[in-house]
């Protein structure tokens, strides 16, 4: 009984997470889940083969190590349920309601080295209703229900789990007890290393720690002396690694293309973050569900410090909250602490990367530190009987509040099409909520010429198309829908889409809809006009070569013109623009084996495995077309 007495907390959490979460288990496959795990055919593994398994879980070309660990979790999904997004949103839920607990055994430990002198009990509510709040919050539901987010989610794992030894040894190594300084080491070491396996917001993991010790702590030892052995022990996994990251990240940052498929320079980016920052904390204090969303690409970028006149009072309130965590961390330190977590979260995607400019899921732990500062103040400030009952009841209405947005977001995810109309309803000037609202429209017309909803879907990829930066997808959903209901392939979609392609450099969505339009093609599903398609391919070369849009090119060159020789040249030169990019060359030596041509095939086969260095993950991929050679030879 009273170990059931001591669970309980975590295990209502558990509840209350899957409660809220729950009516957003069929909202289906977005955005990034479509390259990352719905056609990335690496990841459909069916069996336990390693060879597969080793191109399962290095198959995806998202960071730079490519997260191999969360990798490994979609391919178990996929072992189990196949592509279905019910399970494998089911299992980011049962990750965040994990995370939950972690948090609150890391707030239990937390608390009770910044405020020993609070009685115990008084403590433990403060951390349960902190990690409540964390577990409810609306700004994480999208590191929960947008699938491939997991990778942030399961990244936080072993950050959570990580900050959480960090203390337990900080808690032993302060009452003088041995084995303190191994437990601190394995958390920020092995908790950084094994959540960089799944996303590179763990690298922060180090900065928290250091921030415990700023704010808390003061790096004193069981003496209260600084413990040099702290300081030794933060140069060595904080101070020496943030050098050489920002050495090795600069040049690139700074080089002149670093920002060519973006829509803003870096000081352009740096200025809007600001702004952006400052809206995470308003919709983390105060959320309200018109404001979340999964696509915030209609912000206005930041051209100066006073256009708009918002980034100039944004920057102020940054510094004044970088002061006000310096005046606090010795009077509410918790506040102080809640501050330079949420600010310190934001120091990788909110700054010189040339990342895009807003997704919510980058405050996966930023909102703990937000969660954290309102705990200590509406329930630990409070010294007499009469405001700790107005602090206990505004917690409870925020808690309340918290939890009704993120069911009602969460009903929003409920169905692919109530999800994509709520996003366009909220966000019009949306490029992207307009498009995916427009893509299933047609989907539901089920191509037929007489549907009633056609109409609306033409109409809204029209919208669409008219957008500032709405690139070409929406071009290529008109064109697709026209050729496959018998409707007019309008010359000014053609123009308009060749005319952006030469105007802007190709990013990933111009490359989504330069396959999805090949693709079309090569299925019998489109016919296009060759000399369009053709012109499409010049265009989106014209800012230099590309390997991904000539190897869609050589397909299209392969499949529907059927011109081989042609095909093969620009595989190859594919190839030689990124080595180490398989599919590439397993397409060619497909083309290769169907003209009959064997050894050239198998010498291609060679230089696969070769670039699947030791771990043979290239090894699967090559049995298979081995074994076509041998079949059709037979």
């Amino acid at each position: 009984m009273a170990r059931i007495r001591a669970l309980w907390p975590a295990l209502l959490l558990v509840v209350l997470v899957a409660a809220v979460y729950w009516p957003g288990r069929g909202g289906g496959f977005v955005f990034d889940d479509f390259p990352n795990v719905v056609n990335n055919a690496a990841l459909h593994v069916t069996n336990w083969d390693r060879y597969a398994w080793l191109s399962a879980v290095f198959s995806s070309n998202a960071g730079v190590g490519h997260r191999p660990l969360a990798m490994a979790t979609f391919a178990l999904n996929h072992v189990f349920t196949g592509l279905d997004p019910v399970a494998m949103k089911l299992t980011n839920i049962a990750i965040h309601a994990l995370n939950a607990c972690l948090v609150l055994c890391l707030l239990r430990t937390l608390l009770a080295l910044a405020a020993p002198g609070i009685d115990a009990r008084r403590r433990e509510w403060t951390a349960r209703f902190a990690a409540a709040a964390w577990a409810l919050h609306p700004i994480n539901l999208m590191a929960v229900l947008f699938v491939v987010q997991r990778m942030e989610s399961l990244c936080h794992v072993f950050v959570f789990a990580g900050l959480w030894l960090y203390l337990l040894g900080r808690q032993r190594q302060l009452a003088g007890v041995p084995g303190g300084l191994r437990r601190m080491a394995a958390g920020i070491i092995g908790g950084t290393v094994l959540g960089l396996l799944c996303k590179e917001s763990a690298a922060l993991l180090p900065l928290y720690a250091a921030c415990v010790e700023l704010c808390l702590l003061g790096a004193r030892g069981a003496t209260g002396k600084h413990d040099r052995r702290l300081l030794a022990f933060f140069l060595l996994v904080l101070v020496l690694p943030a050098v050489l990251g920002i050495a090795w990240l600069l040049p690139q940052t700074l080089a002149p293309g670093a920002f060519a498929n973006r829509d803003f320079t870096l000081g352009e980016r740096l200025l809007t973050e600001c702004r952006v920052v400052l809206d995470y904390l308003r919709w983390s204090l105060f959320p309200s569900l018109r404001v979340f969303g999964l696509y915030h690409d209609d912000i206005v970028v930041s051209h100066g410090l006073l256009q708009p006149p918002a980034t100039a009072i944004s920057m102020v309130s940054l510094a004044v909250m970088v002061a006000a965590a310096f005046v606090l961390r010795r009077r509410r330190p918790l506040i102080a602490l809640g501050i330079a977590w949420f600010l310190g979260a934001q120091l990788l995607t909110a700054t010189i990367l040339p990342l895009e400019l807003v997704f919510e899921h980058r405050n996966y732990f930023a909102s703990l530190g937000v969660c954290i500062a309102i705990a200590d103040l509406l329930m630990l400030v409070p010294r007499h009987e009469s405001p700790r009952r107005i602090g206990a009841l505004l917690g409870v209405l925020w808690l309340l509040l918290l939890a009704m947005t993120t069911f009602l977001r969460a009903n929003e995810w409920s169905t692919p099409m109530r999800f994509a109309s709520s996003e366009a309803a909220k966000h019009p000037q949306s490029p992207r909520s307009s498009y995916e609202y427009g893509r299933l429209l047609v989907i539901v017309t089920g191509y037929r010429p007489d549907s009633p909803a056609l109409p609306l879907a033409i109409q809204e990829l029209e919208r669409d198309r008219a957008l500032p930066h709405s690139g070409i997808l929406p071009h290529a959903a008109l064109l697709m829908t026209a050729a496959r209901t018998g409707l007019p392939q309008r010359a000014d979609w053609w123009q308009d889409m060749t005319e952006r392609l030469r105007q802007n450099p190709i990013g990933a969505e111009d490359t989504l809809a330069i396959a999805s339009l090949a693709q079309c093609a090569g299925d019998g599903a489109c016919v296009f006009p060759p000399e369009a398609m053709v012109a499409m391919f010049q265009a989106a070369s014209s800012h230099g070569p590309n390997a991904e849009v000539l190897n869609i090119y050589a397909d299209y060159l392969f499949n529907v013109l059927h011109r081989p020789d042609a095909a093969l040249q620009r595989w190859q030169r594919a190839i030689v623009l990124r080595p180490r990019e398989a599919q590439y060359r397993i397409n060619r030596i497909k083309a290769m084996i169907s003209l009959g041509r064997d050894q050239e095939a198998r010498e291609e086969i060679a230089q696969l495995r070769q670039t699947g260095g030791r771990l043979g993950t290239n090894e699967r991929a090559a049995r298979e077309l081995e074994a076509r050679i041998a079949t059709r030879g037979q």
